[in-house]
């Protein structure tokens, strides 16, 4: 029976699959034999004026025509109707434009054409996509994408960055300088005020203009700075200063002058750079004349002015800072006097006047007479040089044999000047704590503090010492460096190790200084004991002779047993409890006259 039913459920199951093979080989064919596309034929772009167009760029605006063909569908099959076909758009190469038209339906398979108008090409991409459904045929549609080959997509055009074109620069401003109308020309020993104006003719802005004037022989600029600072004057506009001029007892010549040159600032529409204008300011003199000197006359000795002594405040002066210059001049003659005397103090390359003005004037200085002149002045902080040179010129007069003769002489004086020390070294920083034999490390930490480069800086170390390293050469060191010295050193011995760090370089005047660190350090022996060798080690305890996996399983079998035994002993004692209440009951049973009952009736 068994076996019957085993071979009917197999002839099923057969059948079964044999109808499912059927099924699937109908439903391809059925497929297949529905299979088809929709494809382009052919395709026409125009314009809005209906011309043909060759070239679609990003921004055209054209109409497009397409002839689309089923190749598996009839035209009956939506019942030869236009109306029937379902066409959208899709998103794709092309913006706006009206909803798609079909037209020209044929009557075999289903051809037919679409026209979309008006569509703006955005310049990616070259497509044309559509959805096309069929009304009647529910769920059927066909999407389809038109490669139109007249796109040319848009590039970006290449960027290249241009640097603005630096503007022409404009030439230096020009000035015109003159004075004031005078009254009349001057006399000798007589003292007017002319007023010089600045005219600026450029197209920019003189800004911080300085006016300096130098007088000519026969003439000086007394009780005033012989330099003059204006405001800045603006292209077309003026400027004026007035100074005073004093002329000699004897004057020269008739056209007497006073040279002017300006300086300044200004933008020539690329940077602010400097320029300079240079004029002369004719002053008219009275010459007095002379009587013809006696061919018989000797001339006296021209009297000469030389410095004799000058003072700066001490051996020499430190860049940056101020003193005070003063001199001693006189007059070499013993018996002619000189009148109308101008000194005139000028510092050479890092000396400047500190607020005073650089033209002293005597009205006459005596016979062998002595004169003195203090000028506060000031060393720039960058000077270099050991000296500082100082031109003093002297422009005075003298009478001898009733004819006035003017003399110019110029003398220089110098001044010592240096660059402070200003390199700082730092203590060596020493180790906590140095064993003997143990390399250890020192260090001296160092910054130029100077305006001016520190040169060849070296470092030794010598003494009790030894170090892999025993000499450095750390090289010139600009204004601002700072660094750190490291010495590796060795103590062999423990005690005191005396030993020098000596840095040695040149400063910024080039004199060569040495700095000396004397170093004693404290050197401990080195300790060579193990700390944990003190404590005794544990003897290892001897092995026991029990065979201790062994006990554990006896334990393990008496207590199985022991407890297999106890449950048999709690079993019994129940059981013999048990009869002992039947036997009980059946003897109550009989004293009360009742039949025992059977042992059935008890169970």
């Amino acid at each position: 029976m068994n076996n019957l039913l085993r071979k009917s459920f197999i002839l099923t199951m057969v059948f079964a699959m044999v109808l499912t093979m059927f099924a699937a080989f109908h439903i391809t064919e059925d497929a297949s034999a529905s299979s088809g596309e929709l494809v382009v034929t052919g395709y026409t772009v125009t314009a809005a004026n209906g011309a043909a167009v060759s070239r679609i760029t990003k921004g055209t605006t054209v109409n497009i025509t397409m002839h689309l063909k089923h190749t598996n569908r009839l035209a009956s099959d939506i019942g030869g109707d236009l109306n029937n076909l379902q066409i959208s758009r899709k998103v794709d190469s092309f913006s706006g434009g009206s909803a798609p038209v079909a037209s020209n339906i044929s009557t075999g398979l289903l051809e037919f054409d679409v026209t979309v108008t008006g569509i703006v090409y955005k310049g990616t991409g070259k497509s044309l996509s559509l959805m096309i459904g069929y009304n009647g045929m529910a769920g059927e549609q066909d999407s389809i994408e038109i490669p139109v080959t007249e796109c040319k997509e848009y590039e970006e055009p290449a960027y290249e960055p241009v640097e603005p074109p630096q503007p022409d620069p404009i030439p230096a401003p020009k000035a015109i300088i003159s004075r004031n109308e005078l009254a009349s020309s001057i006399k000798p020993d007589e003292e007017i005020t002319v007023t010089v104006y600045v005219k600026n003719i450029g197209s920019t802005t003189m800004q911080s203009p300085v006016i300096q004037f130098t007088p000519s022989d026969s003439l000086m600029l007394p009780g005033s700075s012989s330099m003059v600072q204006l405001n800045s004057i603006a292209p077309g506009k003026t400027e004026s200063v007035e100074i005073k001029v004093r002329a000699m007892g004897t004057i020269s010549g008739a056209n007497q002058y006073i040279d002017a040159s300006l300086s300044f600032d200004y933008h020539n529409r690329v940077s602010l750079t400097s320029g300079t204008a240079e004029g002369k300011i004719i002053i008219p003199a009275k010459v007095k004349k002379t009587e013809e000197p006696d061919a018989n006359t000797v001339d006296s000795p021209v009297p000469n002015i030389i410095i004799t002594r000058f003072d700066y405040g001490g051996a020499s002066v430190a860049a940056g800072s101020g003193f005070n210059l003063s001199f001693k001049f006189k007059n070499t003659n013993s018996k002619i006097k000189v009148e109308n005397l101008v000194t005139t103090v000028e510092g050479g390359e890092g000396l400047t006047l500190n607020g005073s003005a650089n033209t002293f004037y005597f009205e006459k200085v005596g016979a062998g007479s002595e004169k003195t002149v203090s000028v506060p002045m000031k060393v720039a902080r960058t000077v270099t040089g050991s000296t500082a040179p100082v031109s003093v010129s002297f422009k005075y007069e003298y009478v001898d044999n009733g004819k006035r003769t003017p003399v110019t002489s110029e003398q220089k004086i110098t001044v010592p000047v240096y660059q402070p020390d200003r390199f700082e070294i730092s203590k060596p920083t020493l180790p906590v704590m140095v064993y003997a034999g143990e390399e250890t490390s020192l260090s001296l930490n160092y910054v130029n503090k100077s305006k001016s480069d520190i040169s060849n800086v070296e470092a030794e170390i010598t003494g009790n010492i030894e170090s892999v390293t025993p000499f450095q050469n750390i090289g010139n060191l600009e204004p601002g460096k700072s660094g750190t010295i490291v010495f590796a050193v060795t103590a062999l011995e423990p005690g005191e190790a005396e030993f020098t760090i000596k840095v040695t370089y040149e400063d910024g005047n080039g004199d060569t200084k040495t700095r000396e660190f004397p170093v004693v350090l404290s050197v401990e022996a080195m300790d060579y004991s193990d700390p944990g060798m003190d404590e005794p080690m544990p003897e290892p305890e001897e092995e026991s002779g029990i065979n201790w996996p062994l006990v554990i399983g006896i334990i393990i079998a008496i207590a199985a047993v022991a407890f297999i035994v106890i449950k048999k002993k709690k079993k019994a004692a129940a059981a013999r409890k048990e009869a002992e209440m039947w036997d009980k009951w059946d003897d109550d049973m009989n004293d009360s006259g009742e039949a025992p009952a059977t042992g059935e009736e008890k169970r």
